[in-house]
Parts: C-alpha cells; structure tokens; sequence
C-alpha cells in the first residue's frame, strides 16, 4: 500500500510541477520558452488554457494534498 501511494504521489508531483511551469505568467513562462506561446494559443485559445490549466492545477494540488496526508497515516 505504501509503495504504490509514495508511486502515484511521485508521479503526482512531477505531473504539478510541469502544469505550474506550463501555465501563463507575467512572462510568456516555460511555454513560451519552447515555442509553444502561439501554438498553446492556438490550441486551446487565451481564455480555454488559462482555465483548463487551473483547473489541472488545482486537481493535481487537492490528489497531492490527499496522498501525503495518506502517506502520513501509513
């Protein structure tokens, strides 16, 4: 049981990590440095990546937030 938690909680935080680099910033942030400033734009249009992004943010902070108080029980 604690295996496969401490696994998905990895897999948790890298997954949080790379949607919080993703998402807009004052700058253009990590999508920008690659490129895929307009190709992001294109995609999902301004308003679509900034929710869709928040809303990924937000899931993965509430699945990382429930793992690690699952890991402390355990």
């Amino acid at each position: 049981m604690t295996t496969v938690l401490t696994f998905l909680h990895s897999v948790i935080c890298v997954l949080l990590v790379a949607v919080v680099l993703l998402q807009k910033s004052k700058g253009d942030g990590l999508s920008g440095a690659f490129g895929g400033g307009g190709a992001l734009t294109a995609s999902f249009g301004t308003r679509g990546a900034a929710s869709l992004l928040s809303k990924a943010t937000t899931a993965l902070a509430v699945l990382f937030m429930v793992t690690s108080f699952l890991l402390a029980l355990f």
